[in-house]
């Protein structure tokens, strides 16, 4: 949503104020007017007398106009019987006394509204020019011919309002004044030019008659008309339009016929085709919209870059069709610059959260994993799935034997010392093999293989850990403070399973770890080590996993709250497996897991003999005695 707010105030306001943004825009909607604005009849209401070069050429002087000539075309309407008349010539300067006095009597008596078109210093007059104006026309028949032009490209797109004059009167725009000189009463307000086509078999939108030619024309032409009088010569009084903006002879209009073109549109009430500020903010929030959604939709750059070009099309498409068929005029730089600000944002955000998921993901599990299974995260985070799911792992809990004593009596700084050695060690260890360190908990670690990257060989991988582990854990002890402070032995656990592995807590905190009675099942298996006097005990579900043999039987166990017994089983080296104590041992537990308890004890005992330190024969040979008949151990704690 930030994305969009963003990317909406900035397009529009860039579309509103930005030159370059403004200029393109206002040209793309000049060339809609240009081509596409729909044929109309000829205005039934306007004529336009045009001052012509065949025109002045009849007079000894081109400027100002012969004012007896300009009489006689006022005299000439009025009797003819025009609805009004204006006038977009500026008689600002004396020509021939007789001539302006009889222009004078005309307009004050002439009883057709009379608009007359002025203009100031603004536009270029000095104080006599402005004062010979003032006395010339009558106050309540002037109005100022300016024309507003965009300050970029110099085009007329809307009307002059008007402004107060140097005696502090308010002086309206001339087809505003024209206007409400025929309807009084009624308000008009100046608004962007909605420009007449012609009827379109190359006939103007508004009838033309050369003012030297009005004596050959019937009167009734004129009855009823409101007839606009001004100049269409080569090099005056022309002026850049939406009409510019296509190569079809015409490129400027006179300024005459431009106050047609308003006054139609002020007369008949038509609305400009742009669209509010309003509008443009929704049209802007929809597009932006559809941007952000168009980053999300994924597929690769360049199946998003078609599909967006696709949308441009599309919106430029609409917005002429909208023109052509309902005069509507829809923005089109601002849609594209929403759609492509709003996918160009997202893509920037979409990066910064890949930057910082990828941060997190290496931060989070460099310290746990291997580097590969880190970088293969970095690139694929989907395969850490968040939430969690279900998946084959194997697990692996360690313990020192004896810490808690160790700790009552070795100083914490020392303690805290051997600790982060001996944990460096084995996380270095469990990392190299590919697996995840989850937890460390006092003296124990916690470590998974097969996530949060899927590994086929997980047990494989378990069972090789294991071993390194025991090995480094042995070559520890002799170091010179673990032996001096007598160091435990290193006691692993690993089983094989299904569990629910992901991100779980609360939103404050939360921690990747897997949740399931298999994790569990591992943690007491690794607990079984007491018991049977060993250091490593495998579970029946990870040898099978792994396709792992060399190992011998310690015992089926019922864990607490469980029925059904847990085969576990410790690994042992193909030269024990083959030596005569290591097949003793194997016929031994045979006989006991059969059944045949006295055949069974009598092996134990001869091995118990020969091998006092053996913890899981002398397990089982006072389990016989005890009166024990299978390899079944029922444990009554966790």
């Amino acid at each position: 949503m930030a994305v969009v707010v963003v990317v909406t105030t900035v397009t529009v306001a860039a579309v509103q104020w930005l030159p370059f943004v403004e200029m393109m825009e206002n040209w793309l909607s000049d060339y809609r007017i240009a081509t596409l604005t729909a044929p109309q009849p000829q205005s039934p209401d306007i004529v336009i007398v045009t001052i012509t070069e065949d025109t002045v050429q009849q007079f000894p002087y081109r400027s100002p106009l012969d004012r007896r000539f300009v009489a006689s075309i006022l005299t000439l309407l009025d009797k003819a019987g025009a609805r009004a008349i204006g006038v977009d010539l500026l008689f600002d300067q004396a020509t021939e006394e007789d001539k302006d006095e009889e222009l004078r009597q005309v307009i004050q008596n002439l009883a057709t509204p009379l608009i007359i078109g002025v203009i100031g210093e603004p536009e270029g007059l000095n104080e006599d020019q402005e004062a010979y104006l003032a006395d010339f026309v009558p106050f309540d028949h002037r109005a100022y011919v300016t024309l507003f032009k965009d300050g970029i490209d110099s085009t007329v797109r809307r009307m002059y309002p008007g402004r107060t004059d140097s005696a502090g009167h308010f002086i309206a725009g001339f087809p505003l004044a024209i206007a409400e000189k025929i309807e009084p009463g009624r308000h008009f307000e100046a608004l962007p030019i909605t420009w007449r086509a012609g009827p379109g078999n190359g006939s103007p939108p508004f009838r033309k008659f050369p003012a030297h030619t009005l004596k050959m024309i019937p009167n009734e032409w004129f009855k009823g008309k409101i007839v606009l009088i001004g100049a269409d010569l080569t090099l005056t009084d022309r002026h850049r339009t939406p009409m510019a903006s296509i190569k079809s002879g015409y490129q400027l209009m006179a300024g005459v016929e431009i106050h047609a073109h308003a006054l139609d549109q002020l007369l008949s009430g038509r609305r400009p085709p742009v669209l509010s500020l309003p509008a443009k903010f929704a049209l802007a929030v929809t597009l932006s919209l559809m941007g952000v959604m168009l980053a999300r939709v994924g597929g690769g750059l360049v199946a998003t870059i078609v599909l967006a070009s696709v949308l441009i099309v599309a919106i430029w498409a609409a917005g002429f069709i909208l023109y052509r068929t309902e005069g509507i005029m829809v923005p089109l730089v601002l849609p594209t610059a929403a759609l492509g600000g709003a996918w160009w944002a997202s893509e920037i955000q979409n990066s910064w959260r890949e930057r910082r998921q990828k941060r997190f993901l290496k931060d989070a599990f460099a310290r746990y994993m291997s580097p590969e299974l880190v970088n293969e995260l970095i690139e694929h985070p989907d395969k850490l799935v968040l939430g969690g799911e279900r998946r084959e792992m194997s697990f692996l809990f360690t313990d020192v034997a004896g810490f808690t004593s160790l700790s009552e009596t070795v100083e914490p700084s020392l303690l805290g010392r051997m600790l982060n050695n001996y944990f460096n060690g084995l996380c270095g260890i469990i990392i190299a093999e590919g697996g995840t360190v989850i937890d460390f908990v006092g003296d124990a670690i916690f470590a998974i293989f097969g996530a949060p990257l899927a590994q086929p060989d997980h047990a494989v991988r378990a069972i090789a850990c294991a071993a390194k582990i025991q090995a480094f854990a042995s070559q520890f002890r002799q170091t010179d403070e673990p032996q001096q402070w007598k160091w435990g032995d290193t006691r692993i656990g690993v089983h094989s399973g299904s569990a629910l592995v992901g991100n779980f807590g609360s939103d404050l905190k939360f921690k990747y770890a897997p949740v399931g009675d298999a994790v569990n099942t591992a943690s007491r298996i690794e607990g079984l080590n007491k018991f049977f006097g060993t250091t490593i005990c495998f579970s029946e579900a990870l040898i099978a996993a792994a396709g792992f043999g060399d190992v011998r039987p310690l015992g089926r166990c019922v864990m607490k709250g469980k029925t059904e017994p847990l085969g576990v089983f410790e690994p042992m080296s193909e030269v024990w497996r083959t030596s005569a104590p290591g097949q003793t041992y194997m016929e031994a537990y045979r006989l006991m897991a059969q059944g045949h308890a006295t055949e069974a004890l009598e092996l134990f005992e001869q091995l118990e003999a020969d091998q006092p330190e053996d913890g899981c024969i002398a397990f089982h040979a006072a389990r016989l005695r005890a009166g024990e008949t299978s390899d079944v151990v029922i444990l009554e704690e966790k």
